[in-house]
């Protein structure tokens, strides 16, 4: 059994590979301004906290080498699942009714060093995407239903807070979809390095 073992780190050291990303072993240290049209800060944070996670990078709030320059130049949503809206004796009407949407995010990223403003990674242009489901709340067939006896009743009781508005349902997904970006971005950052 020590043998076997002794052999296997021999194959894999003697035939160049190496644990790690990046054969630099040097780790930078990185500041992040504010993100400009993040207006709830919640994407700066979370890119603060992919840097301050990642094994070659390490955040550093004011005497950092390098900072971060990310800017968001696209945030667009579109409609992307669609279903056909019912009658009350559940037939399907002719009329579609957007029920999934899908929000992109699209960040210009720049990694800059302090000392002679000299840009080291990028700019790239960094997407990501994040997809939801609402329901329209001005709808009657969307926020109720018609039980076997007859009687409409609501389904907000049952839909343990599951069925939101556009609206809400963007907000609520903005922090996985930043993280996810953020994610993207310190990837990318580290790999290069």
């Amino acid at each position: 059994m020590k043998s076997s073992i002794v052999l296997l780190i021999f194959l894999l050291t003697s035939c160049g590979y190496h644990l790690g990303r990046s054969q630099n072993a040097e780790n930078i240290s990185v500041s992040v301004p504010y993100i400009s049209d993040d207006f709830s800060g919640i994407f700066t944070n979370e890119i603060i906290k992919q840097v301050s996670n990642s094994s070659s990078l390490s955040y550093n709030y004011s005497n950092a080498d390098y900072f971060l320059d990310i800017k968001i130049i696209e945030n667009s949503t579109r409609q992307i699942g669609y279903k056909y809206d019912r009658n009350n004796q559940n037939a399907r009407q002719k009329n579609l009714r957007s029920t999934e949407g899908r929000q992109q995010v699209t960040a210009l990223v720049e990694l800059i060093e302090k000392r002679t403003n000299v840009t080291k990674f990028g700019p790239y242009k960094i997407k990501a995407s994040s997809e939801f489901d609402y329901v329209d709340q001005d709808s009657l067939n969307d926020l109720s239903f018609v039980n076997p006896i007859g009687q409409r009743g609501t389904v907000l009781s049952f839909s343990l807070g599951q069925l939101e508005s556009i609206e809400s349902a963007k907000e609520a997904t903005l922090k996985p979809l930043y993280e996810k970006l953020a994610k993207k971005i310190v990837d990318a950052i580290s790999t290069y390095w």
